[in-house]
């Protein structure tokens, strides 16, 4: 134990006659990161490549239906429910980013109108939209709440979604039909 004890003593020591001396500043021992970019190799694109030519043995179908996307959802809609000539929503629908939809509006009830808040989601030509009442109509915090799931009709001329609704209140199934969404 004593020769151990010697021992880590005299590297100790060793280790002392190497410190610098007061105020000097030391070196550093690791050398700096390359942070070289590599240069670009840029070529030109070839114009020489010739079209793409209809291939004889390929079938078409000259009568396959083409539906009409709509090329931007925003904008104000009105939406009227088949079923129920009592209820209509106007909206005003804007994408927030790629597929992503949200909007506000007023619901027409009765000859009364709510304001209500959509979101959902737009994609393959199908819009599905949930619309909720902003306000409560009773103190319980009940809300109506219109589950859209609407398709983009053949239409060139103006912009239609025509599809089904669920229709809940406070959480409970009240029914459900056709809706149609024409833009203004």
């Amino acid at each position: 134990m004593r020769l151990a004890s010697l021992l880590l003593f005299a590297i100790l020591l060793s280790g002392l006659s190497c410190a610098m001396e007061p105020g000097e500043i030391a070196a550093p021992s690791i050398k700096a990161p390359n942070m070289d970019m590599p240069k670009p190799i840029i070529t030109s694109p070839n114009m020489d490549t010739p079209e793409p030519k209809n291939n004889p043995n390929q079938i078409t179908n000259q009568n396959q239906v083409t539906k009409a996307i709509p090329n931007d959802l925003s904008g104000k809609w009105s939406i009227k429910f088949d079923d129920r000539p009592d209820r209509s929503l106007d909206l005003t629908l804007w994408s927030s980013g790629r597929t992503k939809i949200m909007g506000y509006g007023t619901l027409t009830k009765g000859g009364t109108g709510n304001s209500v808040t959509a979101s959902g989601s737009f994609a393959e030509e199908e819009l599905i939209l949930t619309v909720r009442s902003a306000e409560s109509e009773y103190a319980r915090e009940k809300y109506d709440e219109y589950d859209l799931d609407l398709f983009v009709v053949n239409n060139t001329a103006n912009n239609t979604l025509s599809g089904s609704y669920i229709l809940t209140f406070g959480g409970e199934f009240l029914g459900d039909g056709n809706a149609t969404a024409v833009k203004r």
